[in-house]
């Protein structure tokens, strides 16, 4: 326990002082006093120093990260790759034009602006193909067939190439797959054939082509691991209303197996209600999902369902999910259509990197968790996340306050364990992480980017 020197009683005797004479020994007192008044402040500094600098090291309060401020209105989206950032907003020339937008261009990660295009139709989507900005654009909204791609050098802003298709995938190759066809745009359509095209993305040459039968839905096996590019995928299965089923490879069109199944779904004519995933074909009719394995079409289990608890299986990360109409989760084995687990207290469920998270609410302020994906078992609670994502071999959480603050936390899968990243001010939501920024909308409807830093030490804290 501290202790306050008084000073010195001699001998402890009570009597009389002893000693130099008491005027000498109170001058003696007094610059006692004055050097330790002029050593305090100088250990308190030193002290305060020790304190902030464990502080610091614990992390607690990290350093700010660099922000620049992009001017946007509400209505804004964002894209952002590693070297640049696209923002699409509706139109500054006023009411007078229907639909429009504009897209501004800034380089990372000094955000720098670099040009700015007003597409002449309604802009439907954006996505990142490398160094090429694909834009998906409707002339005529309401006419499926009226879809138009077109792909920008996003360092200029200027057109590579464009023409009227439907994008469906990317190969594994990097091959852009789309659906061509001269009536009704929509693949699978009952009335018209169609035709997939595998072309190059920096030029837009045909790479191969196939035809469509009338009806027939093509199914790849995607992948969706970047929000803001296509879909990725290696293989094609076409179900053809024979009852022919072949499954191709993307990267050629060549036909890797054909096998004949029995058609579950009647009609006119005949069709499959099927799906791909997981390394399976999946196969429907009215109470029973039947698996099929790729490229094999062997069968390897078929299984009773009931369509008033749910349409599923579907893919969550490397297993088979389902969910109930109003709140519930099954995820099956897909190597036998058993059920691993249940339970009815989770209302979305999906993979983010190798983690398996579910949601106990829905918007942003619903509870997330990370689940076992063998038992089902939660084995951390990371709380309300406006936004996860994985950076590495780490998850980057954004949780919203109330304050106008937004936390970035950043998870260790060895222990899940938070450490707090940032803490970035004036953000009403919308938060996205790039290779290289953090993005955001500012209470005002501009964008904070928020520069990120290079990978920093796990935190050891509880």
């Amino acid at each position: 326990m501290p202790t306050i020197e008084l000073g010195d009683l001699a001998g402890g005797s009570r009597g009389q002082p002893t000693g130099p004479d008491r005027t000498t020994a109170h001058r003696t007192d007094r610059r006692r006093a004055a050097r330790r008044g002029a050593v305090r402040p100088f250990l308190l500094g030193a002290m305060l120093i020790v304190v902030l600098g464990t502080v610091a090291a614990g992390n607690p309060f990290p350093r700010p990260w660099p922000e620049s401020v992009v001017p946007a209105r509400l209505g804004a989206t964002v894209l952002a790759g590693r070297d640049w950032l696209v923002v699409s907003e509706p139109d500054r020339s006023g009411p007078g034009v229907r639909g429009g937008r504009e897209l501004v261009a800034y380089g990372l990660p000094g955000v720098e602006p670099r040009w700015r295009l007003s597409p002449p139709d309604v802009v439907d989507d954006l996505q990142v193909l490398g160094d090429r900005l694909l834009l998906t654009t409707h002339p005529e909204p309401s006419l499926a067939r009226s879809a138009r791609l077109t792909v920008l050098d996003v360092r200029t802003g200027t057109v590579a190439w464009e023409r009227q298709a439907i994008l469906m995938v990317s190969s594994d190759g990097g091959d852009l797959v789309l659906w061509t066809t001269a009536g009704d745009g929509r693949p699978g359509a009952p009335a018209g054939s169609g035709r997939l095209e595998a072309v190059d993305p920096a030029s837009g040459a045909v790479r191969w082509s196939l035809p469509v039968p009338d009806g027939v839905l093509p199914r790849f096996d995607a992948t969706s691991a970047d929000p803001t590019a296509p879909a990725r995928a290696s293989t094609l299965v076409l179900a053809l209303p024979s009852g022919l089923v072949e499954v191709r490879d993307l990267g050629t069109g060549a036909v890797v197996r054909a096998v004949r199944l029995p058609v579950p779904v009647t009609g006119s004519p005949p069709r499959f209600d099927a799906e791909v995933t997981t390394g399976m074909f999946l196969v429907y009719d009215e109470s029973t999902v039947t698996g099929y394995r790729l490229p094999e079409l062997d069968r390897r289990w078929s299984v009773r369902t009931d369509p008033q608890r749910g349409r599923g299986p579907v893919a969550c990360g490397a297993d088979l999910c389902s969910l109930r109409p109003q709140r519930g989760v099954r995820v099956w084995d897909p190597r036998t259509g058993a059920t691993r687990w249940s339970d009815g207290r989770w209302t979305r469920l999906w993979a983010v990197g190798d983690a398996l998270v579910a949601a106990e609410g829905s918007g942003p302020d619903g509870a997330l968790a990370v689940l076992d994906p063998a038992t089902g078992r939660v084995l951390a609670d990371l709380g309300a996340m406006g936004h996860l994502t994985p950076r590495g071999a780490r998850l980057v959480g954004v949780r919203y306050g109330a304050d106008r603050r937004a936390r970035v936390l950043e998870f260790d899968p060895a222990t899940w364990r938070a450490r707090l990243l940032a803490v970035l001010s004036e953000v009403s939501g919308d938060c996205r992480l790039s290779a290289t920024v953090l993005h955001c909308r500012r209470m005002d409807a501009s964008i904070g980017v928020w520069r990120l830093p290079g990978r920093q030490r796990a935190d050891t804290s509880g």
